[in-house]
């Protein structure tokens, strides 16, 4: 950086009256000025007295004589005071080594300064005396005609004003030099700087032949004004510091075409570099731009993931449910705004650099000259071609010398500069190959830069998408990114390529969030059935109607007042989701197993619906489904497999009561996900892969309930074996009631109440299940109690009956009821078992309603009819006949009358 020199007037210096005094001064120890010694700058003498003035007072120390000092004090005081004044010299010396290396630049300067006003003041001193000499031994001189005297005078005086003007042209461009850098108007720094160089070329030229030189002018310039010199020095550092400024500012793309183009030209013409190296340059430095700003985007997101989402208040208590999704959603949208904005300033920087190429290097119209060579054309002329106000030029580029030298101080003072320099204007070989950009050259190399760029963005937009977690964030940057194609004024071609780089890069994010979400259901599904086949797992309750239908749901407290939507939104939806799924019949746990699949498969389909909406996004939605499609298949097959192979582990379990229970819970999940559930309609499988899933599901639920109706009726069976019997009752034994109502009871455990025709099915194969083994296990030869099964088997006849004879096969129970008949007391009981077991199916028809088939039509009503007819569709029991209970009673204590029952 060339440092701005501060300006010392001739009349600040005094005059030497010697060498002496010269000698004397350069040898005195200090910079204190005498009478005798030559006045300096103000400037110096501050610096250095401030330099030197602090030394001194510091170096003032009080005198401590020794002796006094070891009289008063103590040792320990002494050596305190020893180690004080140590510090106190150690300070100081190392503020006189500070000061010296700080102003010792300064003392250079100002020993060089010495040095020169010296030399001038020893010349000053000889002009005097030759002055002196030449008056004293020239006599009187001849009397000119006035005339020509006065015009010689004239002449001199306009030579000197000449030169002024030159001089100050030479003081002031630094200062101007400074703020157009400042205000990164390169071009006009350029074209004041070379403007400058020819004005000292013009001051320094002495050539004696040249009748304009200054020496036939009487005035050795670079002998009489050494200012010049050292003002071409400084201005000298400005070419460098133009040159990297202009190069640094050709990476902020928001720069206008015509200032980059005054860039490039800045390039071209101060550092002589050819047009096709400073496109180079300009494609180079647009490059670095790019990767500044992916570095810094990927910083900055990553900050804002390690920055995390706040679980927790600053008071230390967890954030409710809606608070913590408030702020998840708050830090969704964050990092989607991040992303879109980075994203837009990469693309604007690839668009702005590829069509501000163009518009400085490639002609815009066939008979227009591109915007460069238009500005070195109208450098080259000697006159300013007739306006056209197609082809005028912008205000930053139509500069010229008068243009530069209007906006200098003191402007109208160099109308005194000769009409060379005010009509100056930088030399352009037009002719040259290094001043023009060939139109195949300016292609290859936008496209190769554009290829590049296209890669970093690749990379950048991969990256930057996973940031993003659904595909609504991902499907708004698309939008964003498409929106801003149509206005990116870029060639067809490098459209397409960037809108199949962005079709691509969302196709890839797209498919990897479905993959993901699939991934998550399925080590969810799998989590899930695990903890059913472990040996310490969660047995999973019964269903049943009272504890899962009919219970009541807590409502919602009213939010309080003043507060908005979301304070009763979320509980309000969730009031409302355990109300659909208790009228599906699920229990909650089941609703939970559920929801990992169905919630998972919802999301899918609202996403599949969102970019659905789009009519551009077909083509873009075809490949995704097409590349979905696999995924989806292959995690319905494992749904079904993974249920098969729980299943089959719970089968080889030897704790049956826990394994059927987890087992018959596997059957409802298999039988809602095939029959009720909208996973399959939402998942997005295809026909052919949904009938597949049904079929796998199906057969599963059938081996489990094949496997269940064995168990059942095996337990039901097994009370009916181990029951004794202490009386012969005219009916249904108890045995036999409490193994029906076990049955009856497993059936509603199963949960299938919203599907009757399955329930239906089961309901009479168990029935027939347990006929058989009823038939098989009757004790032989146990007489005793053959009246007692004659009216089991009769009760069981009567049960079989009412289900169609293609639902139960009961020809082996009629066997055993004509054997039994046979057997007992000539074959005349009292009362009739066949009338006794309709009479104990009336009453029993609401407790063994699961073992009955559902009736096919209800006979309505007329008005005033008995409506209990209609509820009991195996008819209304009387109530004056006698009823023998079909449940074992506790016989009734002695003291049972004595208790007090109040009467009305």
């Amino acid at each position: 950086m060339a440092r701005r020199p501060s300006a010392v007037s001739v009349a600040s210096f005094g005059l030497l009256n010697g060498p002496a005094e010269l000698s004397h001064l350069t040898s005195a120890p200090t910079f204190a000025p005498s009478p005798s010694a030559p006045k300096f700058p103000r400037s110096v003498l501050s610096t250095h007295s401030s330099s030197v003035q602090p030394t001194r007072v510091q170096d003032e120390t009080p005198d401590i004589d020794p002796d006094e000092l070891f009289a008063k004090c103590t040792i320990s005081e002494v050596k305190a005071k020893q180690v004080q004044l140590r510090s106190d010299a150690e300070a100081k010396q190392e503020e006189l080594r500070v000061m010296v290396g700080e102003r010792y630049r300064d003392l250079l300067q100002a020993s060089t300064s010495i040095i020169s006003m010296a030399k001038s003041a020893r010349r000053v001193q000889e002009a005097f005396q030759e002055t002196k000499d030449a008056i004293a031994s020239r006599r009187q001189p001849y009397r000119q005609h006035p005339t020509s005297t006065v015009g010689k005078e004239d002449s001199h005086l306009q030579t000197l004003q000449m030169l002024s003007a030159h001089i100050k042209l030479l003081l002031d461009t630094p200062e101007y030099l400074w703020r157009l850098i400042e205000r990164e108007k390169y071009f006009h720094a350029t074209w004041l700087f070379m403007l400058a160089r020819v004005v000292h070329r013009a001051l320094s030229r002495d050539d004696d032949q040249d009748e304009d030189s200054w020496l036939n002018q009487s005035v050795n310039v670079m002998e009489q004004f050494p200012l010049i010199q050292r003002q071409w020095e400084t201005i000298s550092h400005f070419r460098s510091q133009i040159i990297n400024k202009a190069t640094s500012s050709l990476k902020t793309h928001e720069k206008s075409s015509e200032d980059t183009c005054a860039t490039i030209l800045t390039l071209h013409i101060l550092d002589s570099r050819p047009l096709t190296d400073a496109l180079t340059i300009y494609l180079s430095q647009r490059t670095r731009t790019m990767h500044t700003l992916v570095s810094r985007s990927s910083v900055m997101m990553t900050t804002a993931i390690l920055n995390g989402i706040p679980t927790a208040q600053t008071n230390g208590h967890h954030l409710g449910a809606s608070k913590l999704a408030q702020s998840k959603r708050i830090h969704s949208n964050d990092r989607l705004q991040e992303v879109k904005s980075s994203l837009l300033i990469l693309v604007e920087v690839i668009a702005r650099t590829v069509n501000c190429a163009r518009n400085v290097f490639q002609s815009q119209r066939p008979t227009q000259p591109a915007l460069a060579i238009r500005v070195l054309e109208q450098m080259h002329t000697e006159s300013p071609a007739v306006s056209d106000p197609e082809t005028t030029l912008p205000s930053e580029l139509a500069l010229s010398t008068q243009t530069i030298l209007s906006g200098l101080p003191s402007s109208s003072y160099f109308t005194l500069l000769p009409a060379s320099i005010r009509s100056y204007k930088p030399y352009i070989e037009l002719s040259s190959a290094s001043s023009s950009v060939p139109g195949h050259f300016l292609e290859d190399k936008l496209r190769t830069w554009f290829d590049q760029s296209c890669s970093i963005l690749r990379d950048s937009l991969d990256r930057w998408l996973l940031e993003l977690d659904n595909v609504k964030s991902v499907w708004n940057i698309r939008s964003s990114l498409r929106k801003w194609l149509l206005t990116s004024e870029l060639v067809r071609m490098e459209q397409t390529a960037l809108d199949t780089l962005f079709e691509e890069a969302v196709r890839k994010r797209v498919t990897a969030i479905w993959a993901n979400t699939i991934h998550g259901s399925k080590e969810l599904f799998l989590k899930a059935l695990s903890s059913l086949t472990s040996s310490n797992g969660v047995v999973f309750e019964d269903f049943s109607p009272l504890n899962s239908i009919y219970v009541p749901q807590s409502v919602p407290p009213s939010p309080l007042t003043g507060s908005g939507p979301s304070a009763y939104e979320l509980p309000y939806q969730m009031y409302r989701a355990a109300l659909q799924s208790q009228l599906r019949g699920r229990t909650p746990r089941l609703q939970t197993f559920l929801n990992i699949l169905e919630e998972s498969a919802a999301s899918l389909q609202k996403d599949y619906t969102r970019i659905s909406l789009d009519q551009s996004s077909k083509k873009l939605v075809g490949n995704l489904v097409e590349a979905y499609l696999p995924e989806a298949k292959a995690f319905c097959s494992m749904i079904a497999d993974a249920l098969a192979s729980a299943t089959d582990e719970l089968m080889n379990q030897s704790d049956t009561v826990r394994a059927m229970r987890n087992m018959v819970f596997l059957g409802r999940v298999a039988v809602e996900l095939s029959l009720t559930s909208p996973f399959l309609n939402n998942i997005g499988c295809d026909e052919s892969a949904a009938l597949q899933f049904r079929d796998k599901t199906g057969l599963l639920f059938d081996r489990i309930i094949n496997r269940w109706k064995e168990h059942a009726a095996s337990s039901a069976i097994s009370v009916y074996d181990d029951a004794k019997f202490h009386l012969i009752i005219s009916g249904p034994s108890p045995a036999l009631m409490e193994s029906l109502c076990a049955l009856s009871t497993s059936l509603h455990s199963l949960g299938l109440a919203h599907h009757p025709s399955q329930l239906t099915d089961i309901a009479s194969s168990l029935l027939s299940l347990f006929i058989d083994k009823f038939i098989r296990d009757i004790p032989n030869g146990d007489t005793g109690r053959n009246v007692q099964i004659l009216y089991d088997a009769t009760f069981l006849q009567c049960l079989a009956s009412a289900w169609p004879s293609q639902a139960l096969e009961t020809s082996s129970l009629d066997k055993l009821i004509t054997a039994l008949q046979s057997e007992s007391s000539g074959g005349h009981l009292q009362p009739d078992p066949e009338q006794a077991s309709k009479e104990y199916l009336i009453r029993t028809q609401m407790l063994l309603s699961a073992l009955l088939p559902p009736s096919s039509s209800v006979q309505s009503t007329k008005e005033g009819a008995d409506k209990m007819s209609a509820l009991l569709s195996y008819g209304v029991p009387g109530v004056d006949t006698t009823f023998l209970s079909a449940v074992e009673l506790v016989k009734v204590s002695t003291r049972f009358p004595l208790l007090l029952v109040e009467t009305r």
